[in-house]
């Protein structure tokens, strides 16, 4: 009886096993892993990405493994040059990768294709009360920290800063994490980023320091957008920190899209993105930017879809401007 009972265990535990393979096997001419391109220890993108990580590997069967990286002008580097499987990369530096501008320096970066909108970044920046510091006006002959090389914050705050006339003594380029600590140590007098919200070092600054936290003016953000088009206003409610307890913060705010090769491939693509938007539950538990990440977004995107993805949408009944089907 024993020796039956066991081999009956055996054969339960086999049946388990062979279903959950056959669950979680990607199919033929799929990749068996991907590595995910993200940002810095501390950015949005690093904990957005092992979000995305989980839902790849619980509902596709597909391990991925996430790369620090430098951001969303490092991701589209890396996807054109196919050493990344997905690329997060926000809207002008995708924009200037296609067409060879701002940081592509004439050389076009035209590989990468949209898949789905993951959320909107916002401009934010926050300094030590103690500093006397409260807007970006007070930023000339200050030491500001935007973030590493390659990320979006280090491309358009210096941007922003000379676009207002704003002349800080020295930027600095460095992860968001090494920046905060630089600050509370007395090195920086601002630190600021494009992110999704809540940044959380805004949060762990705040626990321990009185904080001033500021964005781009509305006067301000229609000098920057005459410019940057694909900007836009937007206000970071009140109360999501201390900072901005008691009113809604004025900013501008640009947004991100997950990106692949254009070789991916299409039946691939299309169940990513199915299975994205299916358990986007999992992404908002990771972040809660993902709120945003909704198909009707998309048509936002600053260059061509990849097929896979235009499928996807059109099953879903959204119309898809021309320029973003690609050739």
């Amino acid at each position: 009886m024993k020796r039956f009972l066991t081999l009956t265990s055996i054969v339960i535990f086999m049946v388990i096993l062979s279903f959950g393979l056959c669950q979680a096997q990607p199919k033929p001419g799929w990749p068996k892993s991907v590595t995910i391109g993200a940002a810095p220890v501390g950015g949005v993108f690093f904990i957005w990405m092992g979000g995305f990580a989980k839902l790849l590997n619980d509902k596709m069967g597909i391990p991925g493994n996430v790369e620090v990286t430098g951001g969303p002008v490092h991701n589209t580097q890396l996807t054109d040059a196919k050493q990344i499987d997905f690329g997060p990369a926000t809207a002008g530096p995708l924009w200037e990768g296609w067409t060879g501008e701002g940081w592509a320096k004439g050389k076009k970066h035209q590989n990468p294709r949209v898949i789905f909108p993951m959320y909107t970044s916002y401009f934010q920046m926050y300094s030590l009360k103690r500093t006397g510091i409260k807007n970006l006006q007070d930023l000339s002959g200050k030491s500001v920290g935007v973030g590493p090389v390659g990320g979006t914050p280090a491309t358009y705050w210096p941007r922003v800063f000379e676009i207002l006339g704003i002349k800080p003594s020295r930027i600095v380029n460095a992860g968001s994490a090494d920046l905060n600590s630089q600050l509370k140590d007395g090195m920086l007098d601002a630190n600021g980023q494009t992110v999704g919200l809540p940044w959380s070092l805004i949060h762990e600054v705040e626990t321990t320091h009185e904080t001033n936290v500021y964005g781009v003016s509305t006067a301000d953000a229609d000098k920057v957008i005459a410019k940057y088009p694909y900007i836009s206003k937007a206000n970071i409610p009140k109360g999501y920190y201390k900072g901005n307890r008691d009113f809604d913060l004025e900013t501008v705010t640009i947004w991100n899209f997950m990106t692949v090769h254009k070789d991916a491939p299409g039946d691939f693509v299309y169940e990513v993105v199915k299975k994205t938007f299916e358990n986007v539950d999992i992404l908002i538990t990771t972040h809660a930017s993902a709120r945003e990440t909704k198909p009707e977004a998309i048509i936002h995107s600053p260059i061509p879809l990849h097929p896979g993805a235009v499928r996807y949408y059109r099953e879903r009944g959204i119309k898809i401007p021309d320029k973003l089907i690609p050739q």
